[in-house]
């Protein structure tokens, strides 16, 4: 008797979505992929109905749990990036807004977005979206438009 991964589970895969009548997704159910504990009830039931006049030998057993490890370490390994992408974003947005800051009162020699060289004095810093910003003679400017202080 041929047993699928699916089968063995009493699951499929499925993919689903919920339309709302203003044509946006309101939920997305995805089943498609294995995880960790789909995994581990997989090889549960596998053991479970295999034939024990023909047992799963103890190599295959050792490479399915060899497998669930790296699979295991992958999801940990993939996580630990995660977060390590999202400090940094953190640390860079902090270290722009600090930089900005410290022009408060100082002149800056800067290019405009017609590319003509404006100088003045940073009178304000605000936050947006899109990184720092600094006030020079009443017009808001993007810190990367910076090109040098004079002190």
């Amino acid at each position: 008797m041929s047993m699928t991964p699916a089968s063995l589970m009493g699951t499929s895969s499925t993919n689903a979505a919920t339309t709302a009548t203003d044509g946006t997704t309101q939920t997305t159910t995805d089943n498609s992929q294995l995880g960790q504990n789909a995994f581990l009830q997989l090889l549960v039931t596998q053991m479970k109905y295999q034939d024990p006049l023909s047992p799963q030998s103890n190599t295959q057993f050792i490479a399915q749990l060899a497998q669930f490890s790296s699979l295991e370490q992958m999801t940990n390994v993939a996580q630990g990036q995660k977060n390590v992408i999202s400090d940094l974003q953190s640390l860079q947005t902090s270290q722009s807004m600090t930089s900005a800051l410290q022009l408060l009162g100082a002149t800056v020699s800067l290019t405009d977005g017609s590319g003509a060289s404006v100088n003045g004095s940073v009178s304000s810093v605000q936050s947006s979206a899109n990184g720092p910003t600094i006030m020079v003679d009443g017009t808001t400017y993007p810190l990367s438009a910076v090109q040098s202080v004079i002190r």
